[in-house]
């Protein structure tokens, strides 16, 4: 191999080797904010961020703008670590129960994932348009999700009472509820599982 070419495999393995350290360290420090925030904890500093994730306090403006980036970087990757557990299996498929079971299921899943995410996006929300704006899409698609999953007996109620009872199948089982559930009333996995099942179950068969 002439000399030319085992400067530029070098040159190039340095780069590689500084976008992959880079790439982990960012990595490592939204993973952090994340746990931080999951721990209770909605107002972390740089320093602690930095400390958590192994990294100097001032590399942490190296790979973000401002915590306000990080913030809406973290909440965008944690969103996108989750997305699979988004979606409703079989969705609009099977007897009530069956559909309402996974549908439970599904949304308990979802929101034990992203706990701390949904925190973070909560708290940031209000000062971040962008975030308010990404929430609002989020509740879209679950509107749309609970319209094709239980559309068999939504056809049973008024075309104007339709929209209304998606509405409310949105509140009751919302990440709100469920922090509710969880933090107010201390109610475990099983007990909100039954507290929606029974809930879904009343409002769906009054007809």
């Amino acid at each position: 191999m002439a000399a030319t070419d085992q400067m530029t495999v070098s040159i190039d393995d340095h780069v590689d080797g500084r976008t992959l350290r880079r790439t982990r360290n960012r990595t490592a420090v939204i993973d952090a904010l994340l746990d931080i925030v999951g721990e209770g904890n909605l107002h972390p500093g740089a320093a602690e961020i930095a400390d958590r994730a192994g990294v100097s306090h001032r590399s942490i403006f190296r790979y973000f703008d401002d915590l306000d980036d990080l913030a809406r970087t973290a909440i965008a990757q944690g969103f996108a670590d989750a997305g699979p557990l988004a979606q409703i299996p079989q969705i609009g498929v099977g007897p009530l129960d069956d559909r309402i079971a996974r549908y439970v299921e599904n949304r308990l899943a979802l929101f034990a994932r992203v706990d701390g995410t949904m925190q973070l996006a909560r708290m940031r929300a209000p000062t971040i348009p962008s975030i308010d704006e990404g929430l609002a899409e989020i509740a879209d698609v679950f509107r749309q999700q609970v319209a094709e999953h239980f559309s068999d007996e939504l056809t049973t109620f008024d075309a104007e009472a339709r929209p209304l009872i998606v509405d409310a199948i949105i509140v009751l089982t919302s990440y709100d509820a469920y922090t509710i559930h969880l933090r107010l009333l201390h109610s475990g996995h099983d007990r909100i599982t039954d507290a929606w099942t029974t809930a879904l179950a009343a409002m769906l068969r009054q007809r």
